[in-house]
């Protein structure tokens, strides 16, 4: 599995899904940083003004809407790869299982899931340094709680990547897995707010990481556990027996 893994890295060198990771956050970074400069609130800015002007949109926006768009783009690309050059058969040839491939690519999307996660947090993290230096308050700009952030989106990501995965995984067609991401994103605004959140995965990380209650956010964390190892065990055994298209 180890080399199996460093196959799969090797592959991703300079590829269009590495540039995203690092593209997506840092632009959800400029879009937050753009909006708070523009309605001038670095002028009275404090620990609440930060929190408010700053953490929780860059937060709220990665796992409201672009962490979802992320994952489904991830996985497809991962998953194109193989689909668009047609080694599919060449990497089986190997003397590696469906499953073990499956696992592989699925834990090589999770790493990029984190990858693009940290490169939001030291986004983040340069700017609010940029804007004290440019004369902001210092008080507050650092005491978002990044590195518990950092492990709830870790965990609550598992139950859309296993979805995502395993649809990339199965269909040659790029639009299939993001059409899926786009639509279930669209859905947050409404289930998000309301009681059913708990049977909509794409919820979790805004709960866990916003949630009104602790109550709520380790609920999230608790689902998001249960339901990602279960979705990947399921589809990596059901996937796993099925002839791979080429």
């Amino acid at each position: 599995m180890g080399k199996l893994l460093l196959v799969e890295l090797l592959k991703i060198r300079r590829s269009l899904s590495l540039l995203m990771m690092f593209a997506l956050p840092l632009m959800v970074v400029a879009l937050v940083t753009m909006v708070m400069v523009k309605q001038n609130a670095m002028a009275a800015i404090g620990p609440k003004q930060w929190y408010m002007y700053f953490w929780a949109p860059v937060t709220g926006m990665w796992c409201y809407f672009m962490l979802p768009l992320y994952i489904a783009l991830v996985t497809g690309l991962l998953n194109g790869h193989e689909h668009k050059n047609q080694t599919w058969r060449l990497m089986l040839a190997l003397p590696v299982s469906q499953v073990q491939l499956f696992l592989v690519k699925a834990f090589l999307a999770w790493l990029f899931v984190l990858g693009a996660t940290a490169v939001l947090a030291a986004g983040g993290l340069l700017v609010a340094g940029g804007m004290v230096l440019a004369g902001a308050s210092a008080d507050g700009a650092f005491t978002f709680p990044l590195l518990p952030a950092f492990g709830k989106v870790a965990l609550t990501c598992l139950p859309v990547l296993a979805i995502q995965h395993a649809v990339s995984w199965r269909y040659q067609n790029l639009v299939l897995p993001l059409a899926i991401g786009v639509i279930a994103t669209m859905g947050i605004t409404q289930i998000g707010s309301s009681k059913e959140w708990v049977w909509y995965p794409w919820t979790y990380s805004m709960m866990a990481v916003h949630g009104s209650e602790v109550a709520k956010q380790d609920h999230a964390l608790m689902l998001s556990a249960i339901v990602g190892m279960a979705l990947l065990g399921v589809t990596a055994w059901f996937l796993g027996r099925r002839e791979v298209e080429t």
